[in-house]
């Protein structure tokens, strides 16, 4: 599928508690893990984490260049994005970002010493969309089958 399809905003394609896997490069490897979107705000991506977690102290130490990825199988949306991590400690933040699912993951609650905010300005990113539910599937696989293009899927372009 080549990225013909018109350009769309972020906005559209992540929201607030989205499961996202996070990828640093650490001591030459790449590592990942899942992490929910505490906020979107444009080409911002934020998330609530512990900052005692080794890989944290990796982007405060300069691997701030990351990759996210995203699998909405739900609704037939994914989206691979690059993009420039830093951290943020600002009270204002984190009140900010919080919510009452993010207790789950801190013992001390909102006021919990560890919280950190991670903060990914996405530079580029690719979208990928296609028809949802058995039907919308059904009627994808059909287009591209009578088409023999496999661009006739979905749709797929870059992040605005």
């Amino acid at each position: 599928m080549t990225a013909t399809d018109e350009p769309r905003p972020l906005t559209e394609l992540v929201d607030a508690g989205s499961i996202l896997m996070l990828m640093t490069m650490i001591d030459g490897t790449h590592s990942s893990r899942p992490l929910t979107c505490a906020g979107i705000d444009g080409d911002r991506i934020s998330f609530l984490v512990d900052g005692t977690s080794s890989w944290v102290g990796a982007i405060e130490g300069g691997a701030g260049d990351v990759h996210l990825t995203m699998a909405d199988n739900r609704g037939n949306d994914y989206v691979a994005v690059n993009g420039d991590a830093r951290l943020s400690r600002e009270r204002a933040d984190i009140d900010e970002l919080w919510s009452a699912p993010a207790g789950a993951y801190f013992d001390g609650g909102k006021d919990d010493p560890n919280i950190v905010v991670v903060h990914v300005d996405v530079r580029e990113g690719e979208y990928w969309s296609s028809p949802s539910g058995r039907l919308g599937a059904a009627l994808s696989l059909i287009r591209v089958a009578t088409s023999n293009d496999p661009d006739k899927a979905g749709d797929h372009g870059p992040i605005s």
